[in-house]
């Protein structure tokens, strides 16, 4: 933004000068608003999203229950394989070894 310096009270373009300058100072600050609104707009845009998409507190505690849960499901089950009390788990794992073995 370039503004007209030379003024000169005695002048009678100084008005005119004055009133020019001011112009360009408006026109400026309406871009610089145009600015600053589409900046927030944005912001607050972004900032909605991430709001969305947030987990929270209670979001994170159920996905700590659920992977407890899960892998104390995997502890019993290969607990259970471990002694031979899951039957079928390792009916398929003899199975498996035999066929790999060439033996079945």
């Amino acid at each position: 933004m370039e503004l007209d310096t030379q003024l000169n009270a005695s002048d009678r373009s100084t008005r005119e000068t004055i009133s020019k300058n001011f112009q360009t100072i408006q026109s400026e600050d309406v871009k610089d608003d145009g600015a600053f609104t589409k900046y927030q707009k944005e912001t607050n845009d972004r900032l909605d999203k991430l709001d969305a998409e947030k987990a929270t507190h209670d979001d994170v505690e159920g996905l700590r229950g659920e992977m407890y849960q899960i892998r104390d499901s995997w502890h019993d089950r290969a607990s259970h394989i471990a002694r031979g009390t899951d039957i079928e788990t390792t009916k398929a794992v003899v199975e498996q070894i035999l066929q790999e073995k060439g033996l079945m």
